[in-house]
């Protein structure tokens, strides 16, 4: 069985449809390709309202945004380094794991298009551990299907809750790894309005 109807059938019977659609339609066009750059990926961005108890009523959900995915510099010496760490008991290990989420709203709604050399977001929202972020990054979740040829992908989620960066239009994202100073990955899109009572999840597909 290939490894696609393997997350196909992984994602309907074991994980309850963990991906959602437009991720599967990835991984359904990158399943053709002979190789796959580990720059392959994308990110989605969902809106969720929520329950008396804070938690997204995914039913209700709706895509905000879905599009392609960059791995900058930092983030690639960011595997080398761990590839370095693991196998000499080096400092790098763990350092360079991936960790938090980060936002801002300095792209002009997409109009800044990053660069494999960015460091940093232009206008970042949140913070590392304090001000002057507003709040502090959300940490990553990660969720691996089982592993096979053609690719592997990781999906690496966060939320910003519906009490969190209301009245601000986000137009800019990034993955950072626990050191808090190294961006791995890093999107701008169109304007996003985060209001009161609402979630924003951040979904980044990273294909191997």
């Amino acid at each position: 069985m290939s490894y696609l109807r393997r997350l196909l059938r992984w994602n309907k019977e074991k994980a309850r449809n963990l991906f959602y659609p437009e991720e599967l339609a990835v991984a359904r066009k990158l399943s053709f390709r002979e190789r796959i750059r580990i720059a392959e990926g994308c990110l989605g961005i969902y809106s969720y309202p929520c329950d008396d108890d804070g938690s997204p009523i995914r039913e209700k959900g709706r895509c905000l945004v879905f599009d392609s995915n960059l791995i900058v510099n930092a983030g690639r010496a960011s595997l080398a380094a761990l590839q370095r760490g693991t196998y000499d008991g080096g400092v790098a290990f763990g350092v360079y794991d991936l960790g938090y989420l980060a936002v801002g709203n300095g792209s002009g709604s997409g109009g800044v298009t990053p660069q494999p050399t960015d460091t940093s977001l232009a206008a970042e929202l949140t913070g590392a551990t304090a001000p002057p972020g507003v709040i502090v990054r959300p940490t990553l979740s990660c969720t691996t299907p089982p592993p096979g040829p053609p690719f592997l992908v990781n999906l690496w989620s966060a939320q910003i809750g519906p009490s969190e960066l209301n009245g601000y239009n986000i137009d800019e994202a990034a993955l950072y790894c626990l050191d808090t100073v190294t961006m791995f990955s890093y999107r701008t899109f169109a304007a996003q309005a985060k209001s009161a009572g609402i979630i924003f999840e951040f979904r980044w597909s990273i294909l191997m």
